[in-house]
């Protein structure tokens, strides 16, 4: 009678495939670690640096027409501004400012009376700004290859 015999293991061959397993994993480890780089900074941007996309003769057009134009904040952080400009020329004389009054409630923005032509406080109506935003906090501009640029996360410089 024939007698079944056990499943034989090679004891050898099981180390080897054991070892090559482990060596494996600890190369693709490494080899996803150098991919990822080691710096350990992270380097967090959601958006652009500046607003972009706007033709600046076009709107130098729109502003001598009907003054200047209002952009809200688009991605959600409160931070709406205006746009003006002054000349002839497409490529200078532009104003770009955030419409908060600075030192009062985040409630209050500045409006454009084109009567008197000049930007007024919403919460007192006797304060009140010239065309070119004068008092308000400034953003820096600039016009490249026809193209209006403000740079909405540099406030503080002038544009030019």
């Amino acid at each position: 009678m024939p007698v079944a015999q056990g499943v034989t293991i090679d004891t050898r061959r099981a180390v080897i495939i054991g070892l090559a397993g482990i060596a494996s994993a600890i190369g693709i480890l490494v080899l996803m670690l150098w991919m990822a780089g080691t710096d350990g900074t992270i380097e967090v941007r959601l958006g652009d640096s500046d607003f972009r996309g706007i033709d600046a003769a076009n709107l130098s057009t729109e502003i001598a027409d009907n003054g200047p134009v209002a952009f809200p904040d688009l991605v959600g952080r409160d931070r709406p501004i205006w746009v003006a400009h002054g000349g002839s020329d497409p490529a200078t004389g532009w104003s770009s400012f955030f419409a908060r009054v600075p030192g009062k409630s985040a409630d209050c923005l500045v409006q454009w009376d084109a009567d008197r032509e000049v930007f007024v406080d919403s919460c007192d109506a006797t304060t009140t700004f010239p065309p070119d935003g004068d008092g308000l906090e400034q953003l820096a501009w600039r016009v490249l290859d026809g193209e209006l640029r403000i740079l909405i996360n540099a406030p503080g410089e002038t544009g030019g």
